[in-house]
């Protein structure tokens, strides 16, 4: 049997390197709005995790009767959880704390009411997150602004 070149079906040269750019070009749009979408999500999570750690403090001071704190310290990017006799140090590397008018020390006395109630906010670039405790309750939530 004799193979005939003019019958094969083939990508020419032309079609190969129309695919090439396409693909080059969604790469590009991809990996443009990607680094956003992990900044966004690292703001969330940061947010998320000082929300449980207020309501941590809050528990504990529930259930052990003790009272508990939680030093915030916007100027060094991190907040400090006393519990007992232990401290438990978060940092925020690459995001802004700033108390609107939550004090830089919140503390929970030995039936969860904290001594003050108030906002605090945790930013980035375009990414605002608001943690409100609330007074009377002491009640923790956070919200996208």
């Amino acid at each position: 049997m004799r193979s005939n070149r003019l019958t094969e079906g083939g990508f020419t040269l032309l079609e190969s390197l129309i695919v090439l750019s396409l693909a080059s070009v969604l790469l590009t749009v991809f990996f443009t709005a990607v680094p956003p979408v992990f900044t966004h999500l690292a703001v969330r999570q940061k947010a998320d995790q000082l929300q449980k750690d207020i309501q941590l403090a809050q528990e504990t001071a529930i259930a052990e009767h003790k009272r508990t704190r939680i030093a915030f310290l916007p100027e060094e990017h991190k907040y400090k959880l006393s519990i007992g006799g232990s401290i438990v140090e978060r940092s925020f590397e690459k995001l802004e704390i700033t108390l609107s008018t939550l004090p830089k020390q919140l503390e929970f006395n030995e039936k969860g009411h904290p001594n003050s109630g108030g906002k605090i906010y945790v930013k980035t670039a375009g990414v605002t997150y608001e943690i409100t405790v609330y007074l009377g309750s002491g009640n923790v939530y956070a919200e996208r602004k």
